[in-house]
């Protein structure tokens, strides 16, 4: 039989990961579990059922409760129905006094912080 100790989620790839002891030998495992048919429509609660219900994983979870389970499952859903919209949120910082080339070209870019060199380099 087996005791989980620690159950998480990894965001890339995203899988379901469960630490375990086996009782009989007292050693602890890792297994991880992709999750290849969640994505961003999906429903935490039916995902844990379905994980659970499995018969390849579903020994190593059924310690596991179901709310724990579902909860740890909605937070891989909502970073995938952010993943999309990681990139189109740049910070973008306009500079209307400056025209297109002039500005650019006058500043001094090794004055210039870490987070105000990135603004510049868009």
């Amino acid at each position: 039989m087996f005791a989980p100790k620690k159950c998480g989620i990894r965001y890339e790839p995203p899988t379901l990961v469960v630490e375990y002891v086996v009782l009989a030998t007292g050693k602890l495992h890792r297994r991880s579990m992709p999750l290849r048919d969640v994505t961003a429509n999906s429903n935490s609660d039916t995902e844990a059922r379905k994980f659970k219900n499995n018969p390849k994983h579903g020994k190593y979870l059924e310690k596991i409760p179901q709310e724990k389970l579902s909860r740890i499952l909605g937070k891989c859903i909502k970073f995938l129905k952010g993943a999309a919209a990681i990139g189109s949120n740049k910070p973008v910082r306009l500079n209307l006094d400056d025209d297109f080339m002039g500005g650019a070209t006058d500043m001094d870019l090794n004055k210039l912080n870490d987070s105000e060199l990135q603004f510049e380099e868009i």
